[in-house]
């Protein structure tokens, strides 16, 4: 990038705030007026269903854009909440425009975000609809280590995970009853190491085998 894109992409960062673990920063079926770019932090982006039910459709990590698309349907398809203590940069989202008409280089990213997050949609959909319960959670579990892998954010073969295992539920489609065996499964396997807010993938060849995970869907950005 030039160093006037690099100072447009930081500038974008200025206005930022900070939201709590388990508030909702983004409403389904509310108008949407920002974009927010998560700068440190994790979110959840879910739908709820008539009945109550949640189905969280996708995490979002750092350097993660959420409301990219704004400006073309700025009606909330879905909600998202903290999973823990948010640093949000909050944008208008005609700068996002801005974006597009006069740096080539930071839209070409824009367009790499959206068909990232395409992929992972992709994969949610494979989870739910093709793979058992068990290879489900190692699927999830290789996204997420992978994606904290590319921003420099894991810790060897340890995942921080800031969330319940209702909140793993709620993503794979599984009872809680469900979600709790399948780790243990996952555990007296060998595969992985449950500990206090931690998961450590022990096998990551194993893990991959049994879900059939592609760390190349989620390539990084390269033009």
């Amino acid at each position: 990038m030039s160093e006037e894109e690099i100072d447009f992409l930081e500038g974008l960062q200025n206005n930022t705030i900070e939201v709590q673990a388990g508030v909702d920063f983004v409403v389904e079926g509310d108008d949407r007026k920002t974009t927010f770019i998560l700068i440190d932090g994790w979110a959840s982006r879910y739908t709820t269903l008539s009945d109550g039910r949640r189905q969280i459709l996708s995490f979002a990590l750092p350097g993660d854009i959420l409301g990219l698309h704004i400006n073309f349907n700025a009606q909330a398809h879905y909600s998202a909440t903290a999973m823990n203590t948010l640093k949000l940069a909050v944008v208008d989202p005609r700068r996002i425009l801005e974006i597009n008409q006069k740096f080539p280089i930071l839209a070409s990213g824009l367009s790499w975000c959206t068909a990232r997050e395409f992929a992972i949609l992709g994969d949610q959909a494979v989870r739910l609809g093709r793979l058992p319960a068990k290879a489900r959670l190692a699927h999830l579990f290789l996204e997420l280590w992978h994606r904290l892998e590319l921003i420099r954010e894991n810790n060897g073969k340890w995942l921080a995970l800031p969330m319940k295992q209702s909140d793993l539920a709620d993503t794979l489609g599984l009872s809680l009853v469900h979600t709790n065996r399948c780790i243990g499964d996952l555990r007296k396997s060998g595969l992985i190491t449950v500990a206090k807010d931690y998961i450590k993938l022990e096998d990551l060849d194993a893990l991959i085998r049994l879900s059939d995970f592609d760390p190349e869907r989620l390539a990084e950005l390269s033009i």
